[in-house]
């Protein structure tokens, strides 16, 4: 029998892992990706010859997931541990927050504050039922248990650069999955944060994937925007690109849940209206490439709320620098909810914002260090999920017969992050393979059938 036919849209990180997966169980794979190369948010800009991740990714020391497939596609040895450290920025002030001695004299909240915070930590521990959690406002479930003395000096700040404008309808399942995934990082009784890195980033996993998958016969098609998939009597059949109709016999959209809505009008008008309605927060993420260090932080959490961006970001502080050229890279990000006009501003005027907020951290700062500004942007990164609203999540399995979805709205409750992703690509392809075992079975069956 011939193997099925299978469409994959869109060349992320969980796109890959799914042309892998399933062209290592002998499927005729092709993935199409419109931009020029794979990746998607997981990919890579070049700069000076070295390719630097467009945006910040982390690998955590218990991403089991990523780990796998980091071995299974032969570049185990370009992956590294490092022990990492963060801080905060309060009051023109920089703060360690790594030990539990620096847990304990941290100077922005007081004694019983400081215990309420570390409380929250523990609390979310020991809490596992995350669909409580999404039941309950985040402002309420910090409240309740940090106090609203550390709410309004640690957590209202983050939330608010977080989530833009939306924090006020966040479930508390968001704080509480950071919480779980953070802890999961720390070794020992010094509670040393451990991540890895992967030399040139996430896209060394995507480009070596690829390669598996190619040399299981996989297809990759790049500068190929799918502009249709094709559905006939409410079963798709193919994808339209470059005007022409590809026949498949299953296709699977990655994309963003309002990109595939624009792409399946002949789809059930309330799929296509769940889709459609499905919001997310952009990013707006300049990155510094600098002489020298910064700071001795990997992140450096902001409380004023009067600075654009979430964080300080220095992702040398992870991978050595020697893997960039020596360079240092700094990055400055800034979440948008969908109504947010920063979106629109031309890449000087984001510079000129963006360094205004950066002298005043940094007063001692030379800026003959820099020797690059770059600004990055994504609309889709974060879906918006308000609480009582699970309901919205579409499944893996369309109603359009033979169509199948998944992006970061099926994720939930996990974060964004290649370790949900590529998670997600394994219950994927669980179902598909299902499907193409059904599928076999009966096409067997009407064989025998014959006469």
């Amino acid at each position: 029998m011939e193997p099925l036919r299978i469409a994959i849209i869109g060349g992320g990180i969980l796109g890959v892992t799914l042309a892998y997966k399933l062209s290592q169980r002998g499927l005729r794979v092709t993935l199409y990706e419109r931009g020029d190369n794979l990746g998607g948010l997981a990919g890579y800009m070049l700069y000076d010859g070295v390719r630097m991740d467009r945006f910040y990714h982390t690998i955590l020391s218990s991403d089991m997931s990523m780990q796998t497939l980091i071995e299974e596609s032969g570049v185990k040895d370009r992956l590294h541990f490092t022990p990492t450290k963060q801080g905060f920025y309060d009051n023109g002030q920089l703060y360690p927050f790594n030990t539990p001695v620096d847990f304990l004299l941290f100077p922005p909240l007081n004694l019983f504050q400081r215990f309420r915070l570390g409380l929250q930590v523990i609390y979310a521990q020991f809490e596992s039922d995350w669909r409580k959690m999404d039941t309950i406002p985040v402002e309420d479930w910090l409240i309740k248990v940090s106090g609203r003395g550390v709410y309004r000096k640690v957590w209202q700040p983050l939330l608010r650069a977080k989530f833009d404008t939306t924090a006020q309808n966040v479930p508390a399942t968001y704080i509480w999955s950071r919480l779980r995934r953070m802890m999961g990082t720390r070794q020992g009784v010094t509670s040393k944060e451990m991540m890895c890195y992967l030399e040139n980033g996430y896209y060394t996993l995507i480009e070596a994937l690829a390669h598996k998958a190619e040399a299981q016969g996989a297809e990759f098609h790049l500068q190929a925007p799918i502009e249709e998939i094709v559905i006939e009597g409410g079963r798709a059949v193919g994808v339209r690109v470059g005007g022409q109709a590809q026949p498949f016999d299953l296709v699977i959209s990655t994309l963003a849940s309002p990109i595939l809505a624009q792409l399946v009008p002949n789809a059930p008008a309330d799929f296509r209206a769940l889709l459609a309605k499905q919001e997310y927060l952009g990013v707006l993420c300049p990155l510094l490439i600098l002489k020298r260090s910064l700071i001795p932080y990997y992140v450096l959490n902001i409380t004023d709320e009067s600075i654009p961006f979430t964080a300080v970001v220095e992702t040398t502080n992870l991978i050595d620098p020697k893997h960039v050229k020596g360079y240092h890279l700094v990055y400055l990000p800034k979440y948008l909810a969908p109504d947010n006009e920063m979106a629109t501003w031309p890449d000087d005027r984001v510079r000129e914002e963006w360094m205004g907020h950066f002298r005043r951290m940094f007063p001692n700062f030379d800026e003959s260090d820099i020797v690059a500004f770059i600004v990055q942007r994504a609309r889709y990164v974060e879906p918006i999920r308000p609480m009582g609203t699970l309901h919205e999540i579409p499944p893996i399995k369309t109603p359009v017969e033979n169509l199948y979805m998944g992006n970061t709205v099926l994720i939930y409750p996990d974060l964004g992050n290649g370790e949900a992703m590529t998670r997600l690509a394994a219950r994927m392809a669980e179902q598909v393979l299902e499907a193409v075992g059904s599928c076999q079975a009966l096409s067997q069956a009407s064989v025998i059938a014959e006469p």
